[in-house]
């Protein structure tokens, strides 16, 4: 009995050590002014708290109080505050946007942007791999940092301190420009919706433009050399530390009796496919993407006055005209679809299989990281995998190699059909593709003459030619002179 007096007795005199009592927390939080703003609803109005200096502004909306901060002291500033916060709240109802303020953060905003982009995926307006990236930037880096931040707490000071944030890891210029960019598409939509009355400035980021790398013929030879002495092999790539303690790479053929070091880490199983893959793909202008969804069904064989395949693949990067390719491309998808015949890959009719790696139907993707995989050994062993200019060489390079080869070698080469060709812009064929060309690379263009021709001037029939240079020697006998040019320029013509 005395043990229950002692604890009622305990229950009645403990205190809260955290919590003011019931009646001091009522006197903090009761208004103790409010002015209710003119031409307004009644459910508007902006008071203030005994706990803060400053006033506050508050709405109903669906029988719920809705409420913020406007942090100023001023009674006319705080006004025009309410003004914004309502048209923002009630903006917000009309467009089925949760009605709290809430709604006017930058993650709530990017959430629903990010449906609006969903919407373009599903009209095909934006690819699956565009809509993933922007995903994976959102939640890698750029939420992380604006999560909490209401978007017109955004300005010039706040973005760059991101940047400078952004800067400390290890991203190129060009990334650390796309993930601005997609910052600044966030501002728009929220500009769009009338949450924010203009978009800050922005930062400015120095993009490098990184050449593309490509392959001369001799190296191109070598590669593919490298890849028929590799064809039904598998090579481990391991993992081990140097005396130096500096973490490096082995790649070593499974069936080799040298020492293997450190840990394995996988076996890359060397194929057939990746040797064709290699003259296709520096004939055809596709990309490595293009591999993942190319079928046989897409792939015509064109032998008229051209040879040449046509290729009917699924839209990339906004473009969906037909690829036509060179005539070697032919000869190594005949002998792709020969090898898969009688490897059992794919059958006689092979409309719906996959060109390259078929056996992979449902994993297109690791079909694609395996054929990565293989090309990796092969920059090991030709040690091709860095340029001149030191650009990295990756699948891509055979790309970048057969619009070169174009550009080098092929008479007349109309740019712009080059770009439709190769599903790219000219302005990008400048910028990347083309920036290793030189004039050495042209020179019999640049060095070639035009024939005579006929030319009408409104008067007289001509003929173009070439000025016509005479060297005038000094004399022997006379003190030495600079040899003196005289130009004879064609006769004209005959009136018609």
């Amino acid at each position: 009995m005395a043990w229950r007096e002692c604890m009622a007795t305990a229950k009645k005199t403990k205190k809260s050590k955290t919590s003011a009592s019931p009646e001091k927390v009522r006197d903090r939080t009761l208004a103790t002014e409010k002015y209710y703003i003119p031409n307004y609803p009644k459910k508007l109005y902006i008071y203030k708290l005994a706990a803060s200096p400053y006033w506050w502004a508050r709405y109903f909306v669906n029988n719920n109080a809705v409420r913020k901060s406007t942090k100023t002291e001023s009674k006319r500033e705080a006004i025009a505050f309410a003004k914004t916060f309502y048209e923002t709240v009630t903006y917000n109802q009309r467009h089925g946007i949760t009605g709290t303020l809430s709604a006017t953060s930058f993650e709530s905003c990017m959430r629903d942007m990010m449906k609006a982009e969903e919407a373009k995926l599903s009209r095909g307006e934006l690819t699956k791999i565009t809509f993933d990236n922007h995903n994976y930037r959102f939640d890698k880096s750029i939420l992380p940092f604006f999560r909490n931040v209401e978007v017109k707490e955004i300005d010039y000071f706040m973005l760059e301190k991101y940047l400078n944030e952004i800067s400390k890891s290890d991203l190129s210029s060009s990334t650390i420009s796309t993930y601005l960019g997609l910052i600044r598409k966030v501002m728009s939509y929220a500009s769009k919706r009338r949450l924010i009355v203009s978009i800050p400035e922005f930062p400015k980021v120095s993009v490098k433009q990184v050449p593309r790398g490509w392959f001369n013929t001799n190296e191109y030879r070598k590669i593919w050399s490298a890849a028929g002495r590799y064809v039904g092999k598998t090579i481990q790539v391991r993992k081990y530390m140097d005396e130096e303690g500096n973490k490096q790479t082995q790649y070593i053929d499974a069936e080799s009796k040298k020492p293997k070091l450190g840990d394995l880490m996988r076996n890359v199983d060397m194929t057939m496919d990746m040797r064709r893959l290699i003259v296709f793909m520096s004939n055809s202008y596709i990309r490595p993407t293009d591999i993942k969804f190319m079928q046989h069904k897409h792939v015509d064989i064109v032998e008229n006055e051209y040879h040449y395949l046509r290729l009917r693949i699924p839209p990339t990067k906004g473009h969906s005209d037909a690829i036509v390719t060179m005539p070697a491309a032919i000869k190594a998808y005949q002998l792709l679809v020969k090898y898969h015949l009688q490897q059992g890959l794919i059958g006689e009719e092979h409309g719906e299989d996959y060109v390259f790696l078929p056996q992979y139907k449902t994993n297109r993707g690791y079909a694609l990281k395996q054929l990565q995989r293989q090309w990796e050994v092969l920059m090991w062993d030709t040690g091709l995998g860095t340029g001149v200019a030191g650009e990295e060489r990756t699948l891509y390079s055979l790309r970048h190699t057969a619009i070169m080869y174009r550009l080098i070698y092929g008479v007349g080469i109309n740019t712009l059909a080059l770009a439709r060709n190769a599903r790219t812009g000219v302005d990008m064929i400048d910028r990347f593709y083309a920036k290793p060309l030189s004039g050495e690379m042209n020179i019999g263009m640049l060095q070639s003459k035009r024939k005579n021709r006929k030319i009408y001037d409104g008067d007289d029939l001509q003929i173009a030619q070439a000025p016509k240079l005479k060297v005038v020697e000094p004399s022997v006998d006379k003190e030495p002179t600079k040899l003196k040019l005289v130009v004879s320029a064609p006769a004209k013509s005959k009136k018609s």
